[in-house]
């Protein structure tokens, strides 16, 4: 019999930060200089725990506020095996301008969902997309054809379509860049083909013509689909192309042109264009064009991987998303959840945000951690890779840009070095910051005999170490608490401010069993072991007993704090 594979050793808390966002970055001067030295350290051996580092490799890193946009930290490095005309201005700056591939079906899912919406995510695509609907007429074999009707715009956007990945780039019949004569793919074993069965159009255009609406629509209907729409993800560059002729379908406006008009002229990011930059632009092309594909335009597949930005227009954008510039803050809270799971415990997959869990250690005494999420966007495209994302909890993003001859090389220990120690910096600069902030006792007025204290221990969250309602010790009272272990408040985010004093809500997390059976950690399906199953519990006259309201002055202090369950607000002594 198989063993049942033992879970990671994570706090029993609710999704989300467990502190208050950090609100003195200079704290992490240390941090700063320590991820600096890091990368300068490996770059001068080539080498770092994180993996081998390239000085034939150019990039740019950075992280950066969510809440303002200021940059927090900067890294660029023009590498001294490139020759220095693969600098257009003579060095990099964040205002230098690489491919950045993938992430470009970030920034077209953003341009989707301002332009029209995610009420649309149910329509199917043959509403938008004639040439599916005739196919849909006549499908008959599921393993040949896909069922088009079954196809929608949330499917497509958050890759869960089970349609192809490509259509002629990397495709072995046709001799575009990179590929091998066609005698050397016969030769390795693939089947001699007919001329008139192969279309003869690409992607780059480089060597035949760049393949038109017709071409890439039938190719994608003749094309079997890899698995049925809603059964698992896999990745497809073919569905973002599709939802930017849907876009142009329902709105009558050439998609390059809706991109450009929102980050370019509402978002004032004048780095990021849908093609190649015109003029005397400030860009990284690694030794020249033909060998990097910096101009190579990659025609109707461009809303898959077309975009070029910088370090300075991707901190502008992470502001945007986070701080809800054009969509609601339910919009943007909507789109940043996974939409389905991957075959690996840290990762799901959004529409089409990359979702990658990390586990910050929360309790040494424990050894246990919690989770952190981070949405992500990555991209290749020629000798160019990027990474984007977001991390709510901390409230920042960061960036990578990388260009040369080992782009992927490079940008993964650079962009392991930055998440290792910004991550745990932060953790414990946030824990400090919510014990000088909440640490204390609060007592009620007007001679009722309430009071709470509240500290900052070896674990996650605000603890409580003392709480009188009334005259009764509920910490230890058996009505209601006889197997709580101990309890901690954790931020949610509901606030709002009234008269210079911002009220936050928060929930005191206490798992119990109302059986009074015993916990079993081995259990993990046990709903005994997750506290998103147990919380607004313990009501009294609607109110719940974990439901508490903390007002922060002006300066980030702590100075009340009221369970709503108990109607009696505690003043800092």
């Amino acid at each position: 019999m198989a063993a049942v594979v033992p879970m990671p050793n994570t706090e029993m808390t609710l999704l989300g930060r467990i502190y208050q966002p950090l609100t003195d970055f200079s704290v992490l001067n240390a941090a700063k200089e320590q991820m600096t030295k890091a990368i300068d350290d490996g770059l001068a051996a080539q080498k770092s725990q994180y993996g081998t580092m390239y000085n034939d490799t150019a990039f740019s890193a950075s992280i950066f506020s969510l809440k303002t946009g200021e940059s927090l930290w900067q890294y660029h490095y023009e590498a001294p095996a490139l020759p220095k005309e693969s600098f257009t201005k003579g060095s990099i700056t964040e205002d230098s301008i690489y491919r950045i591939g993938s992430i470009t079906k970030a920034t077209t899912m953003y341009t989707w969902l301002v332009g029209l919406g995610e009420s649309t995510f149910y329509d199917p695509i043959t509403k938008y997309i004639p040439e599916f609907a005739a196919a849909e007429a006549s499908y008959k074999n599921p393993i040949m054809s896909t069922n088009w009707s079954e196809v929608t715009i949330g499917a497509l956007a958050s890759q869960m379509s089970g349609i192809g990945r490509d259509f002629h780039l990397g495709d072995f019949a046709t001799q575009s860049f990179g590929q091998p004569p066609i005698e050397v793919v016969v030769d390795n074993g693939f089947p001699p083909l007919a001329n008139d069965t192969i279309v003869f159009c690409d992607s780059y255009g480089d060597i035949y013509p760049q393949c038109t609406r017709a071409q890439f629509l039938q190719g994608i209907i003749d094309h079997p689909p890899v698995n049925p729409v809603w059964y698992t993800p896999t990745y497809s560059n073919l569905a973002y192309a599709i939802l930017a002729l849907a876009y142009e379908s329902a709105t009558g406006v050439p998609f390059d042109k809706a991109v450009d008009d929102l980050f370019v002229n509402k978002l004032g990011m004048t780095s990021t264009t849908s093609h190649v930059p015109q003029g005397d632009y400030d860009a990284v092309i690694p030794r020249n064009d033909s060998y990097a594909l910096f101009t190579y335009d990659i025609g109707i597949q461009g809303p898959a991987g077309n975009q070029y930005t910088s370090t300075k227009d991707f901190r502008a954008w992470g502001h945007a998303i986070y701080t809800n510039k054009f969509l609601s803050a339910a919009e943007t809270r909507k789109w940043l959840m996974p939409v389905t799971s991957t075959s690996r415990w840290t990762s799901s997959v959004g529409a089409p945000w990359e979702i990658y869990r990390t586990a910050i250690t929360t309790n040494e005494v424990t050894n246990a951690s919690r989770i952190v999420d981070a949405y992500t966007k990555g991209g290749n495209i020629g000798l160019y890779a990027a990474s984007f994302g977001l991390v709510p909890d901390y409230e920042i993003g960061f960036s990578t840009l990388s260009t040369g001859d080992h782009p992927g090389g490079q940008e993964s220990p650079v962009r392991a070095t930055m998440i290792d120690i910004y991550y745990n910096a932060i953790e414990v600069a946030m824990k400090d910051q919510a014990n000088g902030t909440f640490t204390g006792t609060y007592r009620g007025t007007s001679g009722l005999n309430s009071s709470v204290t509240l500290g900052v221990d070896e674990g996650p969250g605000v603890r409580v170490t003392s709480w009188i309602s009334n005259g009764t010790d509920m910490i230890n009272n058996v009505f209601w608490a006889a197997n709580i272990k101990e309890y901690r408040l954790f931020p949610t985010d509901l606030s709002y401010e009234e008269n210079g004093v911002r009220y936050h809500k928060y929930v005191l997390e206490f798992l119990f069993n109302e059986y009074g059976e015993e916990f079993r950690d081995t259990d993990f399906w046990s709903v005994y072991n997750d506290y998103w199953v147990q919380t607004d519990s313990l009501m009294y006259n609607n109110l719940a007993t974990d439901s508490w309201v903390v007002a922060f002055d002006k300066d980030g202090m702590v100075q009340s704090v009221e369970c709503q369950a108990l109607r009696a607000v505690l003043e800092r002594e």
